[in-house]
């Protein structure tokens, strides 16, 4: 987990048997990047930037960076993934990753998943490894953000996964604590916080704002020693014109049939 840390605000549904339609595509057509400043304590120490290219409705590139810099050490992570939708797993699948992180901590990881996610293939810094899984399906650490957000859109409550790690893969546990208001850059937004359980050892706690295309907004790790916080600092979409085509229209059809 420590080769995770920076992306430990992301990854913190049980998948049903049940095959259900894809996420609408009116959710997935731009290209969004979202920029945290990330805190060791009330100290900044860099940065961390997510972005989120989908091909069509089924397959999403992410591409994930940061620089953290604290005293004298300096650590630059860089992470691209692709993902797909499982209709069969209800669930966002890790199709791969390339993951690079240099300074403090030296490392090269590259993933390859099979069609469900029942198993991974996985060379860390030159060493062969491989997992398999009989229920959940494995996913990297883009997939488990992606994830969780889509269940919150979808109104669940609790949700666990199964996270494939640089070495290991991990059990994770989630529970929704309930909504709070957080003063934000984009001013005042109701949250809904979810909070990792069944860890004892450590205090994580995530904030994602509906009104902001849920996306999260802000996150603590609290662990030992380490007392880290990421906090949004902008938000940017690039859209086709589809996009705001369809949404006019669908402005336009509610606008009607409310008017009196």
């Amino acid at each position: 987990m420590s080769r995770l840390i920076v992306s430990a605000f992301l990854t913190f549904s049980m998948a049903s048997s049940a095959a259900v339609a894809s996420p609408p595509v009116e959710w997935h057509q731009c290209v969004k990047t979202m920029t945290y400043d990330l805190f060791y304590g009330s100290h900044k120490i860099g940065f961390f930037e997510r972005k989120l290219s989908w091909e069509n409705n089924q397959q999403v590139d992410i591409r994930s960076r940061s620089k953290l810099s604290a005293l004298v050490v300096k650590t630059n992570f860089e992470q691209q993934t692709r993902l797909v939708w499982s209709e069969m797993k209800n669930s966002f699948i890790t199709q791969s990753f390339n993951r690079s992180i240099s300074g403090l901590i030296d490392g090269r990881t590259r993933g390859q998943f099979n069609q469900d996610g029942t198993r991974s293939d996985i060379v860390n810094d030159g060493e062969k490894l491989s997992f398999n899984s009989g229920d959940l399906p494995l996913l990297d650490v883009e997939a488990v953000a992606s994830q969780m957000r889509l269940n919150l859109i979808q109104g669940k409550k609790t949700f666990d996964f199964k996270m494939q790690e640089s070495d290991d893969v991990s059990h994770y546990y989630f529970s929704v604590a309930g909504e709070e208001t957080l003063n934000t850059n984009y001013g005042k937004v109701k949250t809904i916080r979810v909070e990792q359980i069944k860890k004892p050892d450590r205090e994580v706690n995530l904030w994602f704002a509906p009104e902001l295309d849920y996306q999260l907004v802000r996150g603590t790790y609290k662990r030992k020693i380490l007392d880290l916080k990421a906090v949004l600092r902008n938000k940017r979409e690039v859209c086709p014109q589809s996009y705001f085509t369809h949404n006019l229209s669908e402005m336009t059809a509610k606008s009607s049939a409310i008017a009196p």
